[in-house]
């Protein structure tokens, strides 16, 4: 076949399969390396198209090509998604009936089947692979290849005897895909799974369709419903760190008008699975889960995640917030932590047998906590992380270089528009007295207290400890009684975050001491400026349909923020009254569809592909395919009933 010819049956599958007419950056560079036969290692982010990337392949390659997921429910959404898309795929699990087994088999045999989704677990049984050796392979993809390395967030043992793939099948491409992965954890996949030259890509970690915020954890339920009230009757996640924490919150939010499940290992087999279809298919908006949730959750219209405690590792979040905006429209992150968040992550280092692994844990937490205080662009500190340097299209520098788009506070903007720093709605402010005062307390504390033991001292506790050693006779006692017990945490983590103190590695304990610039502060030699923290006394949280405006939030004027930066032509915010009705319309369309067909609304179309029919407003079926996301099965499927209800709603809804 002419390299014409390959082209052209490369975009023609894209649009009749897949219903695009371009593709996503390194998509087709990807796919023809796969034609090519060669191996792949691509690091891509959440939402960066990764399926469509050994999907179309496998369509264009001969033999059946074999797909390793980590997840049931994950392999199940993405094979209901292909067969929408018009792709013979299936999936081998430990819930195949031995009927199907039987007729994927055959399907094989008959050299119709294009994708198999199989476990780990699966692929190492040597009958699996004695089977698989005996018919014509395409390729093997390994999605979520970052679960081979120790390195990574979200190891699994059994992903290390998928190095095998290569000695067994020595003709046959492998392809490695992972949405996060640092510099060591994709040279270790690399040469886990022996890949040959591979063709490698790393594309951009950024998602410029979230937008970030960070505030400080103050009354976490308060914060939430504020919150909530700016995404109404939207999908998404609330994660929390401990079962306890979720079902608290998930208690919560029931009693304030909200439709919310929890969702944590703690619970049944079937009541995880019931819950999590219940969100897959719109039932249950808002899922509120530990880490254990997640991972197999291939839902496109998810638009924001909250986390309400500090994640463990930058990694851990960047792939928890990923799960939101998959469809490419907008969506918003929120994290909600605390000083105590720190505190219960550093005592589980402890459970860390191995010495190195407990130092790398200790690296990865450090470095979440940078990011959630350092002052600065979310997006900017979120990306360095992954060794990529942001500037955005609007960037407006000087001659010199700096920011000339400063603040009014003399905080550099750096004017992504997707996060709540750059938006203005975070200010620092000086707070070098009140940094003097901390850092006195400790050092009069001879530096060998904890946290709450220093900020009892500055608040002027009278607790047994410090009457015992005479701490309420210090110069400092008592001298941050006008500030709240969390704001001195605050303050104190701030600290310890900009190097002004830290954490005595000496002691099994976290105990801060000053340190140099600490001292240069003490003599007034050195400014701070932290982040400000809201100081609104704290009142009783109320529900969804009381109102009321937010005061905890790091900058209420978020929302409107947000909404401005999400007008564009893939969100509903940006459709005219009218037309955002013509949406509702279509959406409940989509699930009834969804519901007589037992698959998620998501699998029949995105949010994203909604929106653009809303837009179009096809009547024909040559407009119909013009829709984004819309291929020649999804038209043979859908596009009668979609089109009548457009004909019906415009009829009754002239302009």
């Amino acid at each position: 076949m002419s390299a014409d010819a390959l082209t052209a049956r490369i975009y023609q599958t894209l649009a009749d399969a897949f219903g695009y007419r371009t593709f996503r950056p390194y998509q087709e560079e990807i796919v023809r390396a796969l034609l090519d036969r060669r191996d792949v290692f691509a690091v891509m982010p959440t939402g960066g198209g990764k399926s469509l990337c050994y999907q179309l392949p496998a369509l264009l390659t001969p033999g059946v090509c074999v797909v390793v997921s980590p997840l049931l429910s994950l392999m199940k959404d993405q094979v209901d998604a292909a067969q929408k898309n018009g792709i013979c795929a299936a999936t081998l699990n430990s819930t195949t009936s031995l009927a199907e087994l039987r007729e994927i088999y055959a399907s094989i045999d008959r050299r119709t089947l294009d994708l198999l989704y199989v476990s780990p677990e699966r692929f190492n049984t040597p009958r699996f692979q004695e089977f698989l050796s005996s018919v014509e392979l395409g390729f093997f993809a390994i999605d979520e290849a970052h679960c081979i390395s120790q390195w990574g967030h979200n190891f699994r043992a059994d992903y290390l005897e998928l190095g095998q793939i290569a000695e067994l099948f020595p003709n046959c491409p492998i392809a490695a895909f992972t949405a996060t992965a640092t510099d060591r954890v994709s040279e270790d996949v690399q040469t886990l799974l022996k890949l040959r030259d591979p063709f490698c890509v790393r594309a951009s970690f950024d998602r410029p369709n979230l937008f970030y915020q960070i505030a400080y954890k103050e009354d976490f339920d308060r914060q939430l419903l504020d919150f909530l009230r700016e995404v109404p009757d939207e999908s998404g996640v609330v994660y929390r760190s401990t079962r306890k924490n979720v079902e608290k919150t998930a208690e919560f939010l029931r009693k304030q008008g909200f439709k919310a499940e929890a969702y944590h290992a703690g619970l049944t087999d079937a009541e995880r699975a019931r819950v999590q279809d219940a969100f897959a298919n719109d039932e249950t908006p808002i899922v509120v889960a530990t880490i254990a949730f997640g991972m197999g959750i291939d839902k496109s219209n998810v638009r924001f995640v909250v986390h309400g405690d500090l994640p463990k590792d930058v990694e851990s979040y960047y792939q928890e917030t990923g799960r939101a905006g998959r469809d490419g429209a907008p969506a918003r992150c929120l994290l909600v932590y605390g000083y105590q968040d720190i505190a219960i992550h550093r005592s589980f280092l402890d459970d860390y047998q191995d010495p190195e692994a407990r130092e790398a844990a200790s690296r990865r937490l450090n470095e979440m906590v940078k990011f959630a205080e350092t002052d600065g662009c979310r997006r900017a500190n979120l990306l360095q992380y992954f060794g990529e340097t942001y500037t955005p299209p609007n960037f407006n520098a000087d001659e010199n270089g700096s920011d000339a788009d400063a603040s009014t506070d003399g905080a550099p903007r750096c004017g992504c528009g997707g996060c709540d720093y750059c938006v203005g709605s975070v200010r620092r402010v000086d707070a070098t007295v009140d940094a003097q005062k901390a850092l006195s307390a400790m050092q009069r504390t001879g530096n060998r207290f904890g946290v709450g033991h220093i900020v009892d001292v500055l608040v002027g506790a009278r607790t047994e400890k410090i009457e015992r050693f005479g701490h309420d006779g210090l110069p400092t006692f008592g001298v941050g009684a006008d500030r709240d017990k969390t704001y001195w945490r605050y303050l104190i983590s701030a600290l310890l975050t900009q190097g002004i103190a830290e954490l005595d590695p000496s002691k099994d304990f976290p105990i801060p001491r000053v340190t140099r610039l600490g001292w240069d502060v003490m003599r007034g030699q050195r400014q701070v400026k932290i982040v400000e923290r809201p100081t609104g006394k704290k009142k009783k949280a109320t529900s969804r349909r009381s109102g009321g405006s937010s005061t905890l939030l790091s900058g209420s004027g978020s929302s409107a923020a947000f909404n401005a930066a999400s007008a564009n032509p893939y969100s509903k915010n940006s459709l005219s009254p009218r037309d955002r009705r013509l949406f509702e319309e279509l959406r409940a369309l989509r699930l009834q569809i969804a519901k007589d067909e037992n698959v998620p609304p998501y699998a029949v179309f995105s949010d994203k592909t909604l929106v653009d029919m809303t837009y179009l407003k096809p009547e024909t079926d040559g407009e119909f395919l013009n829709v984004s996301g819309v291929g020649v099965k999804k038209l043979e499927n859908y596009g009668y009933e979609f089109m009548q209800a457009i004909r019906q709603f415009l009829e009754e809804n002239p302009k």
